[in-house]
């Protein structure tokens, strides 16, 4: 019996609602933890769609999450690391071309890359707010509808998250 339609937009909605909360955590820990989580359940959504360029993309996320989230330890401290996964982001559009608007993810995730990489949490907050619109406009090509809906949402909370901390300069809690 094939998965239904909505079935697979309710698990890309699961994943873009998480993604959306982990800014306004202020913390990193938090965002590098929920964002391994968006990923799984962002590799099923696409792998459902057909969208074999978010499967990629998400599956590479996974590693990244982990590598970032322990880059206070030498063996991952190294910009070999960032070097690397951007390097992947880049070409992953290419080794599964379904037309240019999969280019539009692997910037996005490039920019998401050197937000979770860094640990000034103002610029992970601006990044992310660069990112959104390239994923906004992969999502609605990808029939992906949830997450596009979802990705108007989290520009407004990236943007409410950077108002928030960096312009108004409310302190953070862990």
């Amino acid at each position: 019996m094939p998965i239904s339609f909505w079935l697979i937009q309710l698990i890309g909605l699961a994943g873009s609602i998480l993604a959306i909360t982990a800014l306004q955590s202020g913390s990193r820990e938090k965002i590098l933890s929920l964002q391994a989580l968006c990923c799984v359940l962002w590799v099923v959504h696409y792998a459902l769609l057909g969208a074999y360029t978010g499967v990629l993309i998400n599956v590479l996320g996974l590693g990244r999450a982990v590598v970032c989230s322990l880059n206070d330890r030498p063996w991952a401290r190294s910009p070999l690391w960032l070097a690397f996964f951007l390097a992947c982001y880049a070409v992953s559009p290419l080794l599964t071309w379904d037309g240019p608007y999969c280019l539009l993810l692997g910037g996005a995730m490039m920019l998401t890359t050197v937000a979770l990489w860094t640990h000034d949490m103002g610029l992970t907050r601006l990044l992310y707010l660069l990112n959104s619109p390239l994923v906004l406009v992969y999502n609605l090509i990808a029939q992906s509808y949830s997450s596009a809906v979802i990705e108007i949402f989290a520009f407004c909370s990236f943007l409410f998250a950077v108002w928030r901390y960096d312009i108004c300069k409310q302190p953070c809690k862990s």
